[in-house]
């Protein structure tokens, strides 16, 4: 049986972790060109899956950022609307809150 995007539910992770879960951190996506990144952006505009914060481009680095929980729910989410969406990333990280971004966040240093 072919499935199409249409198809295709996405499981949203929690939204919120629990007191015990993974910290709240970024999803980063980085592409190979500015019409990927793009197509990127509009996949994953407001509302697309619920539990993933707003997500920023910033076509100078091709990249997306997607704030969300560093959990194996919100890996699955994403990596689900890109396959959703036939989008391919040059990568993917997870990054967490270090002091060091907390200290930038509020001094406006980085």
């Amino acid at each position: 049986m072919t499935r199409t995007s249409e198809e295709l539910t996405v499981v949203p992770p929690p939204s919120s972790p629990s007191r015990n879960g993974p910290p709240e951190g970024l999803v980063r996506l980085r592409f190979a060109d500015a019409a990927a990144l793009e197509r990127a952006g509009a996949a994953f505009g407001a509302g697309s899956c619920p539990g993933l914060g707003e997500a920023w481009s910033d076509p100078e680095t091709l990249t997306l950022r997607i704030p969300a929980d560093a959990g194996i729910e919100t890996l699955r989410a994403v990596l689900a609307v890109l396959d959703a969406a036939a989008i391919t990333s040059e990568s993917l990280t997870v990054h967490t809150h270090e002091l060091d971004d907390v200290f930038a966040a509020f001094t406006g240093l980085s």
